[in-house]
């Protein structure tokens, strides 16, 4: 029987160093809150889940103090290791491996609306293929899961709008089976933003609700 884990990377919210994007076009305290807001209100989601192991990898290192009071139990907290994006989600996929895990997803915390049964929908899928991805509308991707460690899948720069077609492309080299979940979106931009917010609720997305209200024109 297959041994599951969902992961979360997640940044302490220190105005500066999350959602800088985003702070060009409203604050720097504004931007680290509504994150702040967003990473919560995830957590919350995954509260009731049963049937999978939960670990949140947090940076920097000496924030652990700051997740230890902000995560709700049933949380494992790990410090993310490695210098770029691309070796810390490597790491994560060599630890969680190692540990036993063949099902292992990973969700970012830029995206509260992404519907919770995409996680499910997710680890359905690495029952039928060995990597499953489910994409970002600028070009990357919000998820991802593998049945195993994979270094080679994440020799690539993150973080920009070629993401994706590149991951595929190490996916297709490395001959992994990949499945794509129906797309989803990111918060970076004030456009983002904006777009987000129909889509808030006070049942999942609370706090993120009331932040972005606090920086939209009603």
């Amino acid at each position: 029987m297959s041994r599951r884990i969902l992961a979360l990377f997640a940044k302490a919210p220190v105005p500066g160093q999350v959602k800088t994007r985003l702070a060009t076009e409203i604050s720097l305290e504004s931007a680290a809150a509504l994150y702040e807001a967003m990473l919560l209100d995830i957590l919350d989601q995954h509260a009731a889940e049963r049937d999978c192991a939960r670990a949140l990898w947090f940076a920097p290192a000496d924030a652990r103090g700051w997740f230890e009071r902000a995560t709700p139990a049933g949380w494992t907290l790990l410090a993310q290791s490695g210098a770029s994006l691309a070796e810390r989600m490597a790491a994560l996929f060599r630890f969680h491996a190692a540990e036993g895990f063949d099902r292992i997803v990973l969700r970012g915390t830029d995206s509260p609306t992404l519907p919770v049964a995409r996680i499910d929908d997710a680890f359905a899928a690495l029952e039928r293929a060995e990597l499953v991805l489910c994409p970002d509308r600028d070009g990357g991707y919000n998820l991802i899961g593998l049945r195993e460690a994979c270094d080679g899948l994440f020799a690539l720069e993150l973080s920009h709008a070629g993401v994706l077609s590149k991951t595929l492309g190490n996916a297709r080299a490395l001959g992994l089976r990949t499945e794509l979940l129906p797309a989803h979106h990111d918060v970076d931009t004030h456009a983002d933003l904006l777009r987000m917010l129909p889509e808030l609720d006070a049942r999942l997305t609370p706090r993120t609700l009331r932040a972005a209200r606090t920086l939209l024109p009603r």
